[in-house]
């Protein structure tokens, strides 16, 4: 999980999500051996449920290159050509 883990919150959740999420990057900041190595960010100020820093689209296209960066080359059909 080292590097994989990456949250996105608003920090006005309705249902106070956020808390939890705070929470959760206290704990993911204090581990050793391995490190987390992830990332979190908070849509400030007052951002709530459903926030994101970026258009679904984006998220499709980052998600896509991650997957075929981490793809061996014999095993990617050959119409992946994402950029």
């Amino acid at each position: 999980m080292v590097g994989k883990l990456h949250v996105i919150c608003g920090d006005e959740d309705g249902g106070f999500a956020n808390l939890a999420v705070y929470l959760l990057e206290d704990f993911l900041e204090g581990t050793t051996n391995p490190y987390y190595a992830g990332s979190f960010q908070y849509g400030r100020p007052l951002k709530g449920h459903g926030w994101q820093p970026t258009t679904n689209a984006e998220l499709v296209k980052t998600t896509a290159a991650y997957i075929t960066s981490h793809t061996p080359a014999s095993q990617r059909p050959d119409e992946w050509h994402y950029k």
